[in-house]
Parts: structure tokens; C-alpha cells; sequence
């Protein structure tokens, strides 16, 4: 069903901004003003965005400094993109290519499955979008990228 990316964003962080706000978080958000629907499942979509923002909590837990996180849309030629910045120190270089493999994962035994980047990376695959990740300003970025309802 065509869906609002701004609205998935709000209701993942209505769902997880006070934990971030206990674990001593600030996040920003970036929404347009307008934006383009996309086809896709919205639940599903929330799904991708709260474990991306778990996974940054759970990192920044580790590191020291300033503790961020941005959460973006914006769209262009592409599609409409929502992407989740953190100030988490980044992923390893070695890390990279693995990142979105089942059962593959940083986190120490019992902490995490390696399930989902995996499983997001799918529902975004299924909704024929992308999802990437790259390293920015001592941080990581995840772009999701969904095609625009037209």
C-alpha cells in the first residue's frame, strides 16, 4: 500500500525515543515538508528502522563522546531515501561486505542473532528498494532507498 516514510519514521521513534533518551541519545530528525508515498508495508518498514536504531544505541553504549543519532528523508531521482546516521565509531572496513549476511555479527555471544540487517535488508529487497551502509564522519550510515508511488 503506498505509505508516508515521514509517518514510519515518527512512529518508530514514538516506539523507541524514550530508551534512547535513557541511554543519553540525541536524536535529530530531518523530515521534508512534503513527500512522496512509496509502495510498501509500513509495519514492516518501522520493523527495519527500529532495529537500525537498536543497533546504534547498542554500539554508542560502547563508545565514548557525543552519543547522536539523525534520522533522514529526503528524496531524489532515485526514490525517496530515509537514512540513519550514528555517532557510533563506524563499522570495520573488514565488516563492510558481510554486513547484511544471516548470522553474521559484531555484537558479543548472546547479545545479538546476526538476524537483522539480514532480515531488513530482505523486506527492503521484497518492497524493491536498497539498503546500504557506509562509514561517515566517525559513524555509520544506513540508507534505505524505496522507489516513489507514481
Amino acid at each position: 500500500e503506498p505509505i508516508d516514510p515521514r509517518r514510519v519514521v515518527v512512529n518508530a521513534l514514538e516506539l523507541m525515543g524514550e530508551q534512547l533518551r535513557l541511554a543519553g541519545i540525541k536524536v535529530v530528525t530531518k523530515l521534508p515538508e512534503d513527500c512522496p508515498s512509496i509502495l510498501g508495508h509500513a509495519i514492516q518498514l518501522e520493523q527495519v528502522i527500529l532495529n537500525l536504531l537498536a543497533n546504534a544505541r547498542d554500539v554508542m553504549a560502547e563508545s565514548d563522546g557525543e552519543a547522536k543519532i539523525t534520522l533522514r528523508v529526503y528524496e531524489d531521482d532515485e526514490g525517496v531515501h530515509i537514512t540513519c546516521e550514528d555517532t557510533g565509531g563506524g563499522i570495520p572496513e573488514d565488516v563492510l561486505p558481510r554486513i547484511f549476511e544471516p548470522f553474521y555479527t559484531t555484537k558479543e555471544m548472546g547479545k545479538g542473532t546476526g538476524l537483522g540487517l539480514s532480515v531488513g535488508y530482505g523486506i527492503i529487497n521484497d518492497m524493491h528498494g536498497t539498503l546500504v551502509a557506509d562509514n561517515i564522519n566517525g559513524g555509520a550510515r544506513f540508507t534505505i532507498t524505496l522507489p516513489i508511488v507514481s
